[in-house]
């Protein structure tokens, strides 16, 4: 059988994106509360239907990518990263200050593939913080595939010694901080509603001086992507800890929110980012 092109993968994934979005149930409705949130009256139904449609598509998409990058990696990787990532400078600065890197991302794009393309340059190894999956033979192809060009994968519950040693020798990990972190978070600002977020970020960058910095990817027309490191977050210290952590971790989810405002439909909208609510909203159910 003759593997698929990559224009028979992208076509595949739109129109499994599209039926997936016709019957799927739960997350369609999840979405569109979200976009509700997101967006407001600024745009109608229809609009928000639409973003949220080719939202699946998109996500389809990038998930048979993912898939046909297991073999040719390499090859297949450089083929669907358009060009040289905007902000290599940025990173060697950050790197130059010898106290490791957060990279600041969020379910956007293509992530896997905006990995593997990271592990290909060879600057600085990357870890990525991930839930260990139910399956656990899709778990081991999952890693396998994550690791294949030199990246580390971490879970959740692994413990922050391992992520303090990566930091320490200058590497890098990447956080996903778009989704509800259920226990342990701190309620900050997303989209002017309180989000349940991981403080683990700000808490290590106070103690470390580790720099934050954004790295997203960026949908083409064509189902391949644009990769922009930075800017660097610039979080400044006011001597009291508590205040700073909360403080850094509302500047890091507003950076993810200006992403998602300039272009919502690359987001993986179906989650349901607000489900956990602060105390004072504990008789609140937003879905």
């Amino acid at each position: 059988m003759k593997p698929l092109s990559h224009k028979q993968v992208v076509s595949l994934g739109r129109n499994l994106g599209a039926l997936v979005f016709r019957f799927s149930g739960k997350r369609k409705k999840a979405a569109f509360i979200n976009l509700d949130i997101i967006l407001s009256q600024s745009q109608s139904k229809e609009q928000k239907k639409q973003i949220i449609k080719n939202s699946f598509k998109t996500l389809a998409v990038s998930a048979l990518q993912t898939i046909w990058v297991t073999t040719r990696t390499k090859e297949r990787v450089q083929f669907l990263i358009e060009e040289k990532p905007k902000g290599l400078d940025i990173l060697k600065q950050c790197l130059d200050k010898n106290k490791g890197i957060f990279f600041l991302t969020a379910h956007y794009g293509n992530w896997e593939i905006m990995g593997l393309h990271h592990g290909l340059l060879g600057i600085c190894p990357l870890s990525s913080i991930v839930r260990k999956l139910d399956n656990p033979y899709l778990d081991t192809f999952v890693a396998n595939l994550r690791t294949s060009t030199g990246n580390k994968v971490f879970y959740r519950d692994d413990s922050l010694i391992k992520i303090v040693r990566e930091l320490k020798n200058n590497n890098s990990v990447a956080v996903m901080m778009d989704q509800n972190t259920a226990r342990g978070g701190i309620f900050v600002d997303f989209f002017g509603r309180k989000a349940a977020t991981p403080r683990a970020v700000a808490q290590l960058s106070y103690r470390m001086g580790t720099p934050i910095l954004p790295l997203f990817s960026y949908p083409t027309d064509k189902g391949t992507y644009k990769i922009e490191y930075g800017p660097e977050l610039i979080l400044e210290k006011s001597g009291n800890k508590d205040q700073d952590i909360l403080d850094w971790t509302q500047e890091m989810e507003a950076f993810i929110e200006s992403v998602i405002r300039k272009n919502p439909t690359p987001w993986m909208c179906g989650h349901r980012r607000w489900k956990t609510r602060p105390p004072e909203e504990k008789d609140t159910r937003i879905y």
